[in-house]
């Protein structure tokens, strides 16, 4: 790849991360039942791609989801838009890290903490044991 030098690097750095950070309620709500189904995670994490995440967890085999709150913004008519996409492709691609999205339709039709977190656990699993 093209790596870029000194101050160049920094100025690039900084215009691809600044952009506002929202927390959302439910991107709050998710993380909430992330720690609520006792799993290890780190919130809103800078990764060497320059992505920033909504949470990373982390197994006791080393194995580390990205879980991405995938808000109304995130589709059109209900699929991913392009730079949703892109991010889910070039994380997984660049910082070798699965990413797993929680749509928020999905997660608005969950109605109580139990199948919030069975949800969870079965999107983070996939197919293996937790």
């Amino acid at each position: 790849g093209i790596e870029l030098q000194g101050p160049l690097q920094a100025k690039c750095r900084n215009a691809f991360t600044s952009r506002g950070y929202s927390e959302s309620k439910l991107q709050n709500d998710v993380v909430g039942e992330l720690k609520a189904a006792g799993l290890v995670l780190d919130e809103e994490v800078l990764l060497e791609s320059w992505y920033l995440i909504d949470a990373l967890v982390e197994f006791s085999d080393g194995r580390k989801v990205a879980v991405e709150v995938d808000g109304p913004s995130h589709f059109i008519d209900m699929r991913p838009t392009g730079s949703t996409i892109l991010k889910h492709r070039q994380v997984a691609r660049l910082d070798r890290i699965e990413v797993v999205s929680v749509p928020y339709w999905e997660w608005n039709e969950l109605k109580n903490s139990e199948t919030k977190q069975r949800y969870l656990r079965v999107k983070l699993s996939n197919g293996q044991i937790m």
